[in-house]
């Protein structure tokens, strides 16, 4: 009926016909009851549908055929569109703060069952089912964060880990992850640094996030790359501008949501700050590069009370929670029926094509209130919890390791320590059989946001497993005190402890032991930075007082960079950037010798506080710096730099030369080879790192990360040929004057080696009017352990 827009009337029927799925013919419903072809289900109910309700819908018409495969926009009545574009499920109690409603997902929007529009059901957060309400606890996988997960430097992992989540996901009822984060870092106290996967560089979150995507969106559940754009701090970020030149943009931020865009992502949330004085989510040209630069086809939703007007016709698709009062609570119907039609249909296009084309449809379990069974469900596997375990021992990274005291191996570590004479070892001791673990960390509980007695704990409190806010995640974890001393006993040694950063009562439990372990850790949390890049507590005077008597072991659990003032006096080090539920079995398996690291730095361990970028206290933050953060400021001291990472064994790199490329590089692509062979005594993996030095027009501030493959296990004598595919982008700049990446003239330097520091092989090769030059060069001083 051409008066009844979508709505059921008297005069309309609902029909269901036979024919092929998801096609649906019918004729103008004008009440004579008669309809053309087989007619398979007919009901006279106006106000629900037949058997089939997901797929099907009531059609007004004026009398002609009408055929599709799904919902088109044009059978989306205009207040149906209204409601795909906002969210719903919070509630602002009159003095208070806002609530989610129980039983609702963290994002939301309303289902439309006549039309046959499932619920959008998207929750927090990018590490995890989020654990907001008590009765989840327990029931999901506390996973390792992302930076934990970018610190495997392994895309095949990232991708099973994806799809594990997913799953989850889905078996929550959940149809979106709020996630991938994928901000490269800048400042190395920012308070969400462990969200971001791809640390402190551009191609390590380009090669990362499409492993995500592709794993979470494997198992119907769409992913949502954030947060857009320049959102590299938490000091004042609600108001703070970032002031960012197109250069830095698109070479150092823009890569890994390029990356995300090109492997499909559904849809992309904008962030709270500004961007050259306009927010992020009212950013007309930062939201145009997204869908017209990057070519961007899902949808972009605001971040959490993130809109600060009706920026629909800016690019803006969605606001969200969709609720609030000073903030959000924009895209009120009377707001965006001023907005033009075109603006109004693309926005709502986009997410229907997301819903479409993730046969949300078809899948979606459940529209909230009526989704208490789906968050009871348990869906923590035991798959899963290996999985966690696994993912968690392959982030560790091996900082150091004085004369191999790793792997501890029963009665294999000497006492090595001048004040070993004047105090006697343990009757019967002659070399390790028992261990000390020292530190409060060593057993620290996990934080739940829900649970009693939390001290001063708030949502955006974290612990040594999870980071807080919007990603926490609680459950029940394995301390590095329970993991360790578990094997420890299976494996003949004595354990003895001291659970607190007592120096004195540490260096008791040290001399009763023939090796100390030491654990210390810092956390961080969503809204604010920390305040400096120290571990919690005494934990660098402890360190410093084990380490005076015992050889030393450090485990350090952090959020991202710390500084290591002890490094030079302990023999050990190794770093997890919260590891999840399974933080204590992972450092066992790595600490006695079940699995070789295989970790490597996303970031660099700075010297001190100077050799890293502090956030900005004003109102304008500006990346004056440009490209040079991390490891490309040469005015920036390592105490270990970016890419490192040691291993149990030593290799060997040799034999760099240019190789034909197969038939998956891109036209004018490079392709590299190097021999990486194991000459030490222990099987495991390496993972050999090309940086590339750009001509000098590229105005690139120094040899940067454009290559990196994960080895085989390799066996002591064995070795693999590693291939590099340098594609066209990786040996282009972003030229200014034309706007546009442009391939480099000149001479180029690829250096391949086990760090940004530890370069063991280079190939020296000219683009333009000196092609045809090549030449390779080793570095065998460089040669060390991996």
């Amino acid at each position: 009926d051409p008066h009844c827009d979508g709505k059921p009337t008297t005069r309309g029927r609902w029909v269901i016909q036979n024919g092929p799925p998801d096609i649906e013919r019918t004729m103008d419903l004008d009440g004579d009851g008669q309809c053309s072809g087989d007619i398979q289900h007919e009901s006279d109910d106006k106000a629900h549908p037949p058997m089939g309700s997901h797929e099907w819908s009531m059609q007004c018409g004026q009398g002609t055929w009408m055929e599709r495969r799904s919902l088109t926009l044009h059978d989306v009545p205009q207040g149906e569109k209204l409601t795909l574009l906002k969210g719903v499920g919070w509630e602002h109690p009159l003095g208070g703060w806002f609530n989610l409603r129980k039983w609702w997902y963290v994002g939301n929007t309303v289902s439309i069952p006549r039309l046959g529009l499932p619920s959008l059901n998207m929750q927090d957060a990018a590490g995890g089912f989020r654990t907001n309400f008590p009765e989840v606890v327990g029931t999901v996988t506390v996973w390792p964060s992302l930076l934990a997960m970018g610190a495997t430097w392994d895309p095949p992992a990232v991708k099973a880990f994806g799809e594990a989540l997913g799953r989850e996901f889905a078996g929550k009822g959940a149809n979106a992850i709020l996630g991938p984060s994928v901000n490269v870092h800048r400042t190395a106290r920012n308070g969400r640094n462990f969200e971001y996967m791809s640390g402190e560089d551009p191609y390590l979150g380009s090669r990362l996030a499409p492993a995500y995507v592709e794993g979470v969106q494997s198992q119907g559940v769409f992913a949502v790359v954030k947060h857009w754009v320049f959102n590299e701090q938490e000091t004042h970020r609600n108001y703070e501008s970032s002031v960012v030149d197109e250069k830095t943009a698109w070479e150092l931020y823009y890569p890994p949501f390029q990356a995300a865009v090109d492997a499909g992502v559904s849809a992309a949330m904008c962030s709270y700050n500004r961007v050259n004085g306009e927010y992020s989510c009212a950013s007309k040209e930062q939201l145009s590069v997204l869908h017209d630069q990057m070519g961007f086809k899902g949808f972009v939703q605001s971040d959490w009370w993130a809109t600060h007007e009706d920026s629909l016709e800016k690019g803006l698709d969605q606001e969200m929670p969709g609720i609030g009062d000073d903030t959000g609570n924009y895209f009120q119907p009377e707001s965006l029926l001023r907005d033009s039609q075109e603006a109004l249909d693309t926005a709502a296009r986009r997410v229907l094509a997301v819903m479409y084309r993730m046969h949300l449809d078809k899948t979606t379990k459940c529209a909230p209130p009526e989704c208490k069974e789906w968050f009871l469900k348990p869906v923590s596997t035991p798959e899963h919890v290996a999985l966690a375990r696994s993912a968690a021992a392959r982030s560790v990274v091996l900082l150091k390791n004085t004369g191999s005291l790793l792997p501890l191996e029963y009665e294999s570590v000497p006492m090595a320590r001048a004040a070993d004479a004047l105090v006697a070892p343990p009757v019967g001791t002659q070399s390790a059989k028992r261990i000390a673990i020292i530190g409060k960390a060593a057993d620290a509980p996990s934080f739940d946001v829900n649970g009693e007695g939390q001290g001063n704990g708030d949502w955006a409190t974290g612990d040594y497993y999870s980071g807080g806010g919007s990603g926490h995640l609680s459950g029940a974890v394995v301390t590095p005190l329970q993991g360790l001393r578990r094997m420890a006993a299976q494996l003949g040694f004595e354990v003895v402890c001291s659970l607190s950063d007592h120096v004195h009562e540490g260096v008791h439990a040290a001399n009763m032991s023939d090796v100390a372990i030491v654990v210390a850790a810092t956390s961080s949390g969503e809204s604010r930075d920390r305040k400096d890049l120290s571990l919690d507590g005494d934990a660098d005077k402890l360190i410093e007082a084990i380490a005076g008597v015992r050889r030393t072991i450090v485990l350090v659990e952090a959020p991202g960079a710390v500084l290591m003032p002890w490094k030079s006096v302990v023999d050990s080090i190794l770093i997890m950037f919260l590891g999840g539920q399974e933080t204590g079995n992972a450092w066992a398996d790595v600490i006695f010798g079940e699995v070789a690291p295989e970790g490597r730095l996303p970031l660099m361990i700075p010297e001190s506080e100077a050799d890293a970028i502090a956030p900005g206290t004003g109102g304008e933050v500006v990346y004056s710096e440009g490209l040079e953060t991390s490891y490309r400021n040469s005015t920036f001291k390592a105490a270990f730099p970016f890419g490192h990472g040691l291993t149990f064994t030593d290799f060997e790199y040799s034999s760099l030369t240019n190789v034909s490329c197969d038939a998956h590089a891109s036209p004018g692509a490079m392709c590299l080879q190097v021999r990486v062979k194991n000459v030490g005594n222990v099987t495991a993996r390496a993972l050999p790192q090309l940086y590339l030095q750009l001509p000098p027009e590229a105005k690139a501030p120094s040899a940067i990360l454009k290559g990196f493959e994960k080895t085989a296990l390799l066996r002591p004598g064995h070795y693999e040929e590693v291939t590099f595919v340098l594609q066209t982008r990786d040996m282009s700049f972003y030229d200014v004057l034309s706007r546009g990446f442009k391939k480099a003239k000149g001479a180029f330097r690829a250096h391949v080696g086990a760090s940004s520091a530890d370069w063991r092989q280079t190939f020296r090769f000219c683009i333009g009017t000196c092609a045809g030059r090549h030449a390779q060069e080793s570095a065998p001083s460089l040669r060390g352990r991996q």
